[in-house]
């Protein structure tokens, strides 16, 4: 009997597919819902990001020190001639 309502009304059958993907939209939904308070707020592009900071800091940091190093030694060598002159 269903089958010949659909048949003979077809804009009734195309309404009640769009309920049933709403229905079915509106439950992935809530599951998606009850999964995001499991999961931690941050995605991976985050993650990715920051983790790409952080080794452009660190990378900044060593050239930084490879830098101040030097200028100690340049330090030490000037302070070693001025001694010696006198």
């Amino acid at each position: 009997m269903a089958s010949q309502k659909s048949r003979s009304n077809p804009a009734e059958s195309r309404t009640t597919s769009v309920e049933l993907k709403k229905n079915k939209s509106n439950n992935s939904k809530l599951d998606t819902q009850s999964q995001d308070k499991t999961k931690p707020k941050f995605s991976f592009k985050k993650v990715k990001k920051i983790s790409k900071s952080i080794k452009r800091t660190e990378s900044e940091m060593s050239q930084i020190q490879k830098q101040m190093a030097r200028i100690v030694k340049d330090l030490t060598t000037v302070l070693d001639l001025m001694q010696t002159k006198k």
